[in-house]
């Protein structure tokens, strides 16, 4: 058996961790999520210069579309892109968001998916890494370490933040919506999980003509990922995109979990 030098063991544990936190900002619960239906929660910020809930009017939402006015819109945005766009393909920057509020660069990264339980994210930059869904299993192939590691799909995403873009349209229900004012030409809604699920505290979304431009996730220390979206192909994405083929010569790790 080959023996790995240290620096390539640090550098494995560094992508795993790198990795769980892809599954747990972008692609979670997208399966696993079974809550029961409750209300909507749509907060709208009042103009008098105050903040926060306490002084924001909640609309409890049950299903119906709701465009009254062009601050609410992001929400049927949303709504609308979770119930007609069932598969597509997307090009994905990332960007880390630091403390201060500055967001730094980390690389690029394609993305498809097909409701409710199948997607392929491919990063080419900073790491040459596949996570890809089946339906039944999570399949993380590192191209550098020559290694594939797979778990139950359920196992490895129960339990962690929703990935609000692949998710089913039955998911609204597990979270508080605030409309935010417009910013940089994007209609933004801030979601809340009703449960809070790890460290993710809020998730805001950037809406323009109807599609996710940007999803920003940041946790309870302020510090968070940015997912910039372009080359929306909203064409069905072929099954066998999702099906994994293990390469010849890669070593295999099963996991129960």
């Amino acid at each position: 058996m080959t023996v790995k030098p240290s620096w390539l063991a640090k550098r494995r544990r560094v992508l795993m961790a790198m990795t769980a936190g892809i599954t747990q900002h972008y692609l979670a619960h997208s399966i696993s999520a079974q809550a029961s239906p409750l209300p909507i929660l749509i907060s709208q910020s009042g103009s008098s210069g105050q903040s926060g809930l306490a002084t924001s009017q909640s609309l409890a939402i049950s299903g119906q579309p709701i465009s009254t006015n062009s601050q609410v819109s992001a929400y049927t945005s949303l709504e609308r892109f979770l119930r007609q766009v069932q598969s597509a393909s997307v090009q994905v920057s990332l960007r880390q968001i630091r403390r201060d509020g500055e967001n730094a660069r980390l690389g690029k990264a394609s993305l498809q998916f097909q409701r409710p339980d199948r997607f392929r994210w491919d990063s080419q930059a900073p790491n040459d890494q596949l996570v890809l869904a089946d339906g039944e299993s999570l399949w993380i192939y590192d191209r550098d370490l020559e290694q594939v590691t797979v778990r139950p799909l359920r196992a490895a995403l129960e339990g962690l933040p929703t990935g609000l873009l692949i998710g089913s349209e039955r998911l609204l229900s597990s979270f508080k919506f605030e409309v935010l004012p417009d910013k940089a030409g994007l209609q933004w809604l801030k979601a809340t999980a009703l449960e809070r699920q790890g460290l993710t505290d809020h998730i805001n979304l950037g809406f323009s003509q109807g599609m996710p431009q940007v999803m920003q996730i940041t946790d309870l220390g302020g510090r968070g990922m940015r997912y910039e979206f372009s080359n929306w192909q909203l064409a069905p994405v072929a099954a066998a995109q999702f099906r994994f083929v293990m390469p010849k010569g890669i070593d295999l790790i099963r996991m129960a979990r």
